[in-house]
């Protein structure tokens, strides 16, 4: 119960989509190749997407270790929810900082929001570098710039 209720609405989206809409284009893609999103300038070399941040194995490694200190008796179940919750929110933060990182030493890339909460990041410039994105170690899976989970307020998970 611990592992799912900590991590559910973090991993919803960190590799978790589905790329490809029932006719193989990704969602919210159009035939002329942009986001369908109006993210596109009149070169066509502007592009915007969520990106999945790539958290499972450190999450993974948190969980586990935080588990083997509850059946030590180290820990309540209680201390273990927020410590991991603590420990997730740490983990997807980097990650952020590491993608805002790669988006700075990229001209005109940028990071437009990020959802802690559901582990994505809505990215915006050139095409060829919200595509390199899948290049760092921050990153899973680009989904469209529509899929963006809004972060909801009052703490709420938000179903992702």
């Amino acid at each position: 119960m611990l592992a799912a209720a900590a991590t559910g609405s973090t991993l919803g989206l960190a590799g978790c989509g589905d790329l490809a809409g029932s006719d193989g284009d990704a969602p919210g893609q159009t035939d002329d190749g942009t986001d369908g999103g109006g993210e596109s300038d009149a070169d066509g070399d502007r592009a915007s997407a969520t990106v999945a941040l790539d958290v499972r194995s450190e999450i993974q490694a948190a969980r586990e270790e935080i588990g083997t200190r509850v059946e030590d008796g180290n820990l309540s179940q209680e201390e273990a929810q927020t410590e991991l919750l603590d420990a997730q929110a740490e983990i997807v933060s980097a990650a952020v900082e590491d993608l805002k990182s790669y988006a700075a030493d990229v001209d005109g890339l940028s990071v437009a929001d990020a959802n802690e909460r559901a582990g994505a990041a809505l990215v915006s410039g050139p095409a060829t570098g919200v595509l390199g994105t899948l290049e760092t170690d921050a990153v899973s899976a680009l989904l469209s710039a529509a899929d963006f989970p809004a972060p909801q307020d009052g703490g709420q998970p938000n179903g992702s």
